[in-house]
């Protein structure tokens, strides 16, 4: 029988850089991962001559090398060297709808809070606020995380954290006096996290924004696979073993605790710890008899839904992006600012008009042919708004939402790029379901809320993906 420190269930970058972790600590650590590639959505795959990825991986906490982020410190104490490049403009932000807008907004504390006055006059102090608010909550979590954490001391030093951290985020700039108009700006990140700003905690989107605007965001200069290559060479280095097409079938438990895995083929592994970088209701509702799984582990996982999974339309065109017009890296594009009523759209197929388009030359002009460009949309979707789809039905409904998804880009921006597709590809919630075993193809976890059972062992979808 095969004996080790520590198992890792999956290769994504999560758990890489777990097992890298522990085998930088001498740890014996073996990965086990049921792809015959690591990287998890961190990948990418080639159509003709352009190389695409799944989902576009940025960093929000990498920072320059003069003041490096928590991630970049984190890849560097590791050991592990991956060229990264920092993107420009924050976002560049369009609605369509009445009272609509088209602004792009620059990265950088002070240079988002001049651009936003220049944008809504008198909204500098209340966006200034925003972000001191976002730095004070930053250095609460340091102060918590440090362990057994005094009352006295959160409400001396940390009372701002204390009164705000759990408010809704529409509830705490209201009362920062910030204009709607700036608000609707602001919160423009809101769906990378799959939930409205009328039920997001203040903290959360808080500490997305701040480390987005403060030290913008960095890309992989040679797409997420090379970032997930990187990590899986180092943890070679340091010692760690992967086996891949290997899927962890059942966890092995002893009095409560998780003491091995048991892999598809029926071979046993012991481990003094195992760590599952996948989702918790594969854990609990397919891995472990019931009656091993914690009840508050399972009250906590049936407590919430899974997150947003998406619709991905990945375009290789014909010309640059200069010659088409292409000068924004990142664009989000909704008809309306309500993030409740585009929250409801992203729940049904025939309405959602929020759209996310990036255009990766505009940061790496190499990262296609010359005289190329990649281009690619993101829409996100509840997942059950796939759950009824046939497979009589799949392959036109697929195509008709990418068609809706480029005549929506080409409407709102007058950019023109349907007559230069060169190739196209489209990925639904059911091929992100496929790819990564989630449920309903999440991409973003998990959100809280009424709750999914614990793991419904299969979604309906159709098998063409």
């Amino acid at each position: 029988m095969d004996t080790y420190d520590v198992i890792v269930i999956g290769a994504g970058n999560g758990g890489l850089m777990a097992g890298a972790t522990t085998a930088q600590k001498g740890l014996k650590t073996l990965i086990l991962e049921q792809h015959n590639l690591p990287g998890g959505c961190a990948t990418s795959f080639r159509r003709g001559r352009f190389e695409f990825e799944p989902s576009l991986h940025e960093l929000a906490g990498w920072g320059p090398p003069e003041a490096p982020g928590d991630v970049r410190q984190l890849f560097d104490s590791l050991g592990v060297a991956v060229e990264m490049l920092p993107v420009g403009d924050a976002f560049r932000t369009i609605v369509t709808g009445p009272n609509g807008y088209d602004v792009t907004m620059p990265s950088g504390v002070p240079e988002f809070v001049a651009a936003m006055e220049r944008q809504v006059p008198g909204s500098a102090p209340s966006v200034s606020a925003f972000f001191q608010l976002a730095g004070a909550g930053a250095r609460a979590l340091g102060y918590l995380g440090q362990g057994a954490p005094d009352p006295a001391v959160l409400m001396q030093d940390h009372l701002d954290f204390m009164k705000v951290a759990n408010q809704p985020v529409g509830t705490v700039l209201d009362a920062l006096g910030m204009p709607q108009r700036a608000q609707d700006i602001l919160c423009t990140y809101w769906p990378y996290m799959g939930t409205p700003r009328s039920q997001f905690a203040f903290l959360l989107y808080s500490l997305m924004t701040y480390r987005y605007i403060a030290m913008a965001p960095y890309i992989p200069a040679h797409r997420s696979y090379d970032m997930s290559l990187a990590i899986e060479q180092r943890y070679r280095e340091l010692g760690g073993e992967a086996w891949y097409n290997t899927r962890a079938a059942r966890l092995l438990m002893d009095n409560g605790r998780c003491t091995g895995v048991v892999t598809a083929d029926g071979r046993e592994l012991r481990a003094r710890a195992v760590i599952a970088d996948i989702s918790p209701n594969a854990v609990y509702g397919a891995m472990m008899d019931p009656a091993a799984v914690p009840p508050n582990a399972a009250k906590l996982a049936n407590a919430r839904t899974p997150g947003f999974s998406a619709l991905g339309v990945y375009l290789g065109l014909d010309q640059p992006p200069e010659a088409l017009g292409i000068t924004d890296y990142s664009v989000f594009i909704a008809e309306t600012a309500d993030s409740d009523e585009e929250y409801r759209r992203m729940h049904t197929l025939d309405e959602n008009d929020f759209l996310i388009m990036n255009c990766l030359n505009i940061v790496n002009p190499q990262c296609s042919p010359p005289g190329t460009s990649l281009l690619w949309a993101t829409q996100l979707y509840a997942p059950e708004t796939f759950a009824d789809v046939t497979p009589q039905e799949y392959k036109a409904l697929k195509n008709r939402l990418a068609a809706a998804a480029i005549d929506r880009y080409e409407a709102a921006t007058g950019v023109r790029i349907r007559d230069h597709i060169e190739e196209i590809s489209v990925a639904t919630p059911a091929t992100f379901a496929r790819y990564l075993a989630t449920p309903g193809g999440s991409i973003y976890g998990t959100t809280a809320g009424s709750g999914t059972p614990c793991c419904p062992a299969r979604w309906p979808w159709p098998r063409s993906t």
